[in-house]
């Protein structure tokens, strides 16, 4: 049984504790929000999965805006790591964190809609940085009453990530949902930055958003440079202008 301890901070690392029971579970260490160059990162699917071996991963997921391609790249490459597919979705109401799903979901869905596409291929959804302004428009109030599976309590390249993980962690709790964590690396040398610990009963990706679902998580981390936090809010710039 797993039941919510206590945060620890040191500096800009962070520490989410859980009081956990004997188990046999293996404890996989996985960035659970990672971006290629298929859509908005600078790192390529190979730069990517070679920066997370040297960061000591178990596994990624590979969650690029408006495609899979960078999932069906790393597929075929040779490396150790879990690659967990997944999407970042943009719909009419806010972003959604998608892992496990098979297929491309299109952006610019009813939130609801997206959800159930989720769902149904088996995968979870989660709400990344919720609570940091411009980073996400789903509504805070509304997320009671929507099927979601996690929070994303820590995003490593989001401005200000320390000071808004007390409040997701809060959201969390309160929600009684799953916390993850993870890096949204945009640039190869953050990845890693943040990851969950997933306590599983194996490297089966089923497995492993089952354990998510269950709250069997332990969330680290620290927050990205802010070399890569500024060239992040620069580039998002030059897009909406």
């Amino acid at each position: 049984m797993y039941k919510r301890r206590k945060v620890l901070f040191f500096g800009s690392n962070l520490i989410l504790e859980f009081l956990k029971g004997k188990n046999n579970f293996l404890k996989l260490k996985i960035d659970l929000h990672i971006h290629t160059n298929n859509s908005d990162s600078t790192g390529s699917v190979e730069e990517i999965l070679e920066r997370a071996e040297l960061r000591g991963l178990d596994g990624i997921a590979i969650t690029d805006h408006n495609t899979m391609e960078g999932v069906e790249e790393a597929k075929k490459k040779k490396t150790t790591l879990i690659v967990i597919p997944g999407e970042e979705i943009r719909t009419k109401q806010g972003e959604i964190l998608s892992l496990g799903i098979r297929n491309y979901i299109e952006d610019n869905l009813e939130l609801l809609e997206v959800l159930k596409r989720i769902h149904v291929q088996g995968g979870l959804a989660i709400i990344p940085h919720p609570t940091v302004p411009f980073f996400n428009r789903v509504r805070l109030r509304d997320l009671e009453d929507l099927p979601i599976d996690g929070i994303e309590i820590f995003s490593a390249i989001t401005p200000f990530a320390n000071f808004f993980l007390k409040r997701n962690i809060r959201l969390a709790r309160n929600l009684g949902l799953a916390s993850i964590a993870g890096s949204d690396s945009h640039f190869p040398e953050t990845v890693g930055d943040a990851f969950t610990i997933v306590d599983s009963e194996s490297r089966n990706i089923k497995d492993i958003l089952n354990a998510i679902k269950e709250c069997k998580t332990e969330i680290f981390g620290k927050s990205s440079e802010i070399k890569y936090k500024l060239r992040l809010i620069y580039r998002l710039f030059l897009k909406i202008y």
